[in-house]
């Protein structure tokens, strides 16, 4: 199988190309694959590409940028919120047919991403497809038919069959490349790395600014988790670890930026503490403001495991902060032990021993927060757009040389 690396492939001097990407979540939807989308779009628009979204329509949301095409949808679960597009529809069907594309590129195996694979399949156009997400691991939404073994079975074989339609497949991370692998995905698998614009994050424009709105004081250490609240993230876990080393640390604050499924859950396991005072909830923080937030933290935190290569990972070692985390091999290259951060097993104490202990080594969060932003270097949006280029313009020459080998083929029966 193939492996990409972002940094190692030079740019292809080719020219502009028209590239249409098809998701289920894009904006408002805050997520790491809007996100990771929205950068790789704008990116590959600053190369001088025509990029084309197709996403879901949100009701009540308006573009403020061209080039986004939304498409009817249904909602199909409220908490967390997901529409699905509706395929056939002609808004959907004329869109497509009145576009030239170059390459497709699907993020997504639902609705949209089938939308992808069959204006491929019309228009005899290469189809790449980035595995954003395990969807075994989110069976438990589907409360219709519950997550049970038959219907992890079941999206076992969606999410291989689904895979192999397109024609060369990208990962974000080794895990997921080892993943395709045993489950038996056939075509070639290219590891891309996700990246964001690192320059964004090397400095606060507010420095202090989050600490001041929650009345934390500057000596204060904030351990600071930023992403999605759904259940799949453990974030009771976090606050459990918190609790134990709240005596050990009686100044330290834990804090929550994101919003989701199981926020209210979580405030009031929150509120049954002894140190509710101390845990805070800002809900959604702008990404404008989100540097500042990341510069007033001490350690990020993170305790999931069904993470592919986290966005929020990256933005907080570009902000060169120290990281404790649950063991998971998506942190693969980010968070290196005994460098930037450690990584613990499932355990509520161990977690919370690891913390104590790298708060109370002012002179180790320092170098860890160093060696943080090091290690981001390697994950920057321009290396993933070149890295992108290039599998473009390789999937359309195959794509045309494999068209050319049908033509003569047919020609030759005659």
């Amino acid at each position: 199988m193939a492996e990409a690396v972002a940094e190692s492939n030079p740019k292809l001097n080719v020219g502009s190309l028209r590239i249409g990407l098809f998701t289920d979540t894009y904006a408002p939807q805050v997520n790491g694959v809007s996100i990771s989308l929205q950068l790789i779009s704008e990116g590959l628009q600053r190369a001088g590409h025509q990029v084309t979204i197709f996403a879901p329509r949100i009701p009540g949301y308006t573009d403020d940028k061209p080039g986004i095409v939304r498409l009817p949808s249904l909602k199909y679960l409220n908490d967390p919120p997901i529409y699905v597009a509706v395929l056939g529809t002609p808004r959907s069907t004329w869109s497509l047919t009145r576009k030239h594309f170059d390459v497709l590129h699907a993020h997504s195996p639902l609705t949209v991403g089938l939308l992808a694979y069959f204006t491929a399949s019309t228009k005899n156009l290469p189809l790449i497809y980035t595995y954003h997400t395990s969807i075994t691991d989110y069976t438990h939404y589907l409360k219709i038919i519950g997550g049970t073994g038959v219907i992890r079975h079941a999206a076992r074989w969606f999410s291989t069959t689904s895979t192999n339609l397109g024609d060369q497949i990208v990962v974000p991370s080794p895990k997921f490349h080892r993943l395709l692998l045993e489950q038996k995905v056939t075509k070639p698998i290219h590891t891309i790395p996700n990246g964001i614009d690192l320059s964004h994050f090397k400095a606060a424009k507010n420095p202090g600014s989050f600490r001041s709105r929650l009345g934390i004081k500057p000596d204060a250490p904030i351990l600071l988790s930023v992403g999605r609240v759904d259940p799949e993230k453990r974030l009771d876990f976090l606050i459990d670890a918190f609790v134990r080393l709240a005596d050990r640390i009686p100044n330290a604050h834990l804090v929550f930026a994101g919003d989701g499924s199981a926020r209210k859950k979580l405030e009031a396991h929150a509120a049954a503490t002894n140190v509710s005072d101390r845990i805070h909830f800002l809900g959604m923080v702008n990404r404008v403001e989100l540097p500042d937030l990341l510069h007033d933290a001490t350690v990020f935190l993170s305790a999931s495991t069904t993470e592919v290569h986290p966005i929020s990972v990256i933005e907080a070692i570009a902000s060169s902060l120290p990281l404790v985390a649950v063991q998971d091999e998506a942190f693969e290259g980010m968070i290196v032990e005994n460098e930037n951060g450690h990584l613990t097993p499932l355990d509520v104490g161990v977690f919370s021993d690891t913390l104590v202990k790298l708060l109370s080594d002012p002179e180790k969060l320092n170098q860890y927060g160093k060696r943080s932003l090091e290690l981001s270097e390697k994950f920057s949006i321009e290396g993933q757009v070149r890295t992108l280029e290039n599998l473009y313009f390789e999937a359309i020459l195959q794509n045309w040389r494999g068209s050319f080998v049908s033509r003569i083929s047919a020609r030759l029966k005659f």
